[in-house]
């Protein structure tokens, strides 16, 4: 994130401005498209680059973007440890709801980030758990079940919550 990017981002985190505003801004001189954030992130992963990735997810979240195209990158994400946008991606594929997701989902539920490491009620998990459960598909539902007997009690809770909700 440039040093001009940075005040727009969080102009828009702090609601001064609207999301059509920051769009507007953002890509004043740039391409609005979706390559151009595919692009991001393709940089941010070769780059390791925790505040492109920021970035690209900050332009996802403005719904500007057809996010059910970045499934695939956003999964690849979930799996790399050196950023800090794994709750965001996981609610943005909690939105898209896409049944190509189902794998990716279930087996990042479990990981643990350095940088989560104050957050005793998994918040991360229960959000991959709530994504599953909203794709509801039969796969999504097995890997709930699976998540039942997770090692860790409250993944374990998320999946038999989300479950009952289901009337399962």
């Amino acid at each position: 994130m440039t040093t001009k990017i940075n005040p727009l981002i969080t102009s828009l985190y702090s609601r001064e401005i609207s999301t059509e505003e920051f769009i507007k801004k953002y890509f004043k001189d740039l391409p609005c498209t979706d390559e151009y954030v595919s692009n991001l992130i393709e940089k941010g992963i070769g780059n390791k680059s925790d505040i492109l990735v920021e970035e690209a997810v900050v332009l996802l979240y403005t719904g500007v973007f057809s996010i059910n195209l970045f499934t695939v990158k956003l999964c690849e994400l979930l799996n790399y440890t050196w950023h800090t946008k794994h709750e965001d991606i996981a609610m943005l594929l909690e939105n898209i709801a896409a049944p190509d997701t189902v794998d990716c989902l279930y087996k990042v539920v479990e990981l643990k980030f350095d940088y989560l490491d104050y957050d005793d009620t998994y918040q991360f998990a229960r959000k991959c758990v709530k994504a599953l459960s909203r794709i509801g598909t039969e796969e999504a539902i097995d890997k709930l079940k699976m998540l039942t007997l997770s090692k860790t009690k409250e993944i374990a809770a998320y999946a038999i919550k989300e479950l009952r909700y289901k009337g399962l």
